[in-house]
């Protein structure tokens, strides 16, 4: 029996959900939600889903994200979903230090100031930038593969 994609993919997206689910009316937590969003929970529920250079996919929620904002987009890596992505949240009602949590980290990348989560938070290996219009979260392997000029962000 051939595991596929579909095994490392379980893998790698276990240690990062543990103990979380997605709850019935959307019950749980910002940091929840966001990773939720990220790794593909409510892809069904997405606007538009559509695959783009490079080997990356991206998903669009306008009219019902399922972050509490105007819109949100994932934009992600087809073969290491939970590793490598970037969310762009437009127009949220929560803020960048909400998002990070206590004991985050302010770090200056070149877009500007940004924060990295406390390592024992669920998005410790992650950067959370402002925006003008809101704001990008990236995984590191997102950034490495993507953005590398913002890898200096990640040394602690």
């Amino acid at each position: 029996m051939r595991s596929g994609p579909l095994l490392p993919w379980l893998l790698l997206t276990a240690p990062l959900l543990w103990g979380c689910k997605p709850a019935a009316g959307g019950g749980q937590d910002l940091v929840s939600r966001t990773l939720f969003t990220a790794t593909g929970a409510y892809d069904a529920q997405a606007d538009l889903r559509e695959r783009i250079p490079v080997g990356q996919r991206r998903t669009t929620w306008a009219e019902r994200p399922p972050l509490d904002a105007a819109q949100v987009v994932v934009v992600y890596d087809s073969d290491a979903r939970p590793l490598s992505w970037m969310l762009e949240i437009r127009t949220p009602r929560f803020s960048a230090q909400d998002l990070a949590g206590g004991g985050a980290q302010a770090v200056n990348t070149p877009s500007g100031g940004g924060l990295r989560p406390a390592p024992d938070s669920r998005l410790a290996d992650t950067l959370i930038l402002p925006t003008a219009t809101g704001l990008r979260i990236l995984t590191r392997g997102y950034v490495t593969q993507n953005e590398p000029e913002l890898l200096r962000a990640f040394v602690r």
